[in-house]
């Protein structure tokens, strides 16, 4: 019984296996490619965010802010101070 269907099937089948098959150094140079893609495509990711960590940390004025801080730590300690004089006069009055 002939099968010609199976065996061109089956050489198709090879043919297409053959023509997918690549030296060795092929498949490490793509490999390294890949590898280069993947590398160079997350050091630019990596380089946008140190760019906007370093905008953002630009834009922050640390001693603008280290002054508010100052400033409103004296203010505190002045209505500490204040309040503790009110409550030992309370006391003292009654």
């Amino acid at each position: 019984m002939r099968r010609p269907g199976i065996y061109a099937r089956q050489t198709a089948a090879r043919l297409k296996g053959e023509q997918y098959q690549v030296d060795d150094g092929v498949r490490a140079a793509r490999g390294v490619a890949l590898n280069l893609f993947n590398l160079r495509r997350r050091k630019s990711e990596i380089d946008q965010r140190v760019e906007m960590a370093r905008d953002r940390l630009e834009s922050v004025d640390l001693y603008g802010l280290r002054a508010e801080l100052e400033a409103a730590l004296a203010e505190q300690t002045d209505i500490d101070a204040k309040l503790a004089e009110l409550q030992a006069a309370a006391s003292a009055a009654a």
